[in-house]
């Protein structure tokens, strides 16, 4: 029997490579060319491309420069309107070259640079149909990740990277490594690599994160190293109920934290579990899709940027263009980056169950993986 993801792609036409681009092809690269224009340029014209790079990531760099601690402090108020640096300090030794530059030359560059990794995590995973391109930047957590410029991008990337050479040791586990090491989030992802017995791999991933996060750190004479537990726990005080995370769903239903926290438990952990079984089936693909749902799931702060990771479980299960590809452009009737409202605040879980719903029923086995020399 066929899934309800097979006959979406039915109804959408041939599985086949078209042999020229029709008008539904060049109708849609035209609306997604000009549409991720058009929003950059915006945000340049109104001086916020690259909100995070521009707001939160380059005063981090130049305080580091400066010997200053990087993070603020917990009554800061610029963790209110997000613009407090909040992550490991490896990334900020990206970004102090980039200090000296106009801060607008910068957010320029950046949002270049995130659009060809978007670019690069479909090749990565073997998409050649254009339509799918297209319709990756017609996806809502696509843009926010450009116009904000996070890493959530870069981690879509690596995620990719991770299982194309799922079946080598070091490039995963560098991918990994730096991934978890950046974003503690995507802890899932290593019990992905254990459930498929890849020890090796996850040893390598644990040893590698820890390293880097730890040479970062001495670097700066681990300033806020202490006191960065605790800025996780304020963070998530002041923003998990205004985010898309259950806590946030919770909320706005006037059920508290409590229930959320719940809700995001036995979500996540079914996840995991569902990872687990599908690899004690040989099931690759789906353990992998699973264990990147739980990264979501089990997030206290979800915003939509968060949700380009998606990409990867779709480009691999759906390699030619079908409906599902369209699906998370739904995301646009949740416009804002932050503090949703009233139904905005439902539809990225929503988008969400229903994407991972229909890659977990059913999804074609993908090609071998790709090897050393092919790559080269």
């Amino acid at each position: 029997m066929r899934s309800a993801a097979d006959a979406l792609e039915l109804r959408t036409g041939s599985t086949r490579e078209p042999s020229r681009a029709g008008p539904f092809t060049v109708a849609l690269v035209f609306v997604a060319a000009i549409w991720t224009l058009g929003l950059v340029a915006m945000s340049v014209a109104w001086g916020q491309l690259a909100w995070d790079v521009r707001f939160a990531y380059l005063p981090a760099a130049e305080a580091v420069l400066d010997g200053r601690t990087p993070y603020p402090e917990l009554d800061d108020p610029i963790l209110l309107d997000q613009k407090g640096f909040v992550y490991p300090p490896q990334l900020l030794y990206l970004l102090v070259p980039l200090t000296p530059l106009p801060v607008d030359l910068v957010g320029i560059l950046v949002a270049v640079v995130l659009m060809a990794t978007v670019v690069a995590t479909l090749r990565v995973l073997g998409i050649t149909d254009i339509r799918c391109y297209a319709a990756a930047f017609l996806w809502m957590p696509t843009m926010s990740g450009v116009l904000l410029a996070n890493v959530s991008i870069p981690l879509a990337f690596a995620a990719a990277l991770a299982w194309r050479y799922r079946d080598r040791v070091w490039p995963p586990a560098l991918a990994l490594g730096l991934t978890v090491s950046a974003k503690l989030l995507f802890w899932p992802l290593l019990v992905w690599t254990v459930a498929m017995r890849r020890l090796r791999t996850t040893v390598l991933a644990v040893v590698l994160g820890a390293g880097v996060t730890l040479a970062a750190w001495a670097a700066i004479g681990f300033v806020g190293l202490t006191g960065y537990p605790d800025l996780l726990r304020r963070l998530s005080e002041i923003q998990a109920e205004n985010s898309y995370s259950f806590v946030g769903m919770a909320t706005t239903l006037g059920l508290g934290e409590g229930a959320g926290t719940a809700a995001m438990l036995l979500a996540g952990g079914g996840l995991l579990l569902l990872c687990v079984l599908f690899a004690r089936r040989g099931d690759d693909l789906r353990s992998f899709t699973a264990a990147l749902g739980a990264t979501l799931a089990l997030s206290p702060i979800v915003w939509l940027h968060y949700l380009v990771v998606l990409l990867v479980p779709v480009a691999l299960a759906r390699p030619r263009f079908s409906a599902i590809w369209l699906l998370p452009v739904l995301l646009w009737t949740s416009p804002k980056p932050g503090y949703a409202e009233g139904y905005e605040t439902f539809m990225p879980a929503i988008v969400t169950a229903i994407l991972l719903i229909l890659l977990l029923v059913r999804t074609r086995a993908p090609s071998a993986p790709v090897d050393a020399k092919a790559a080269a």
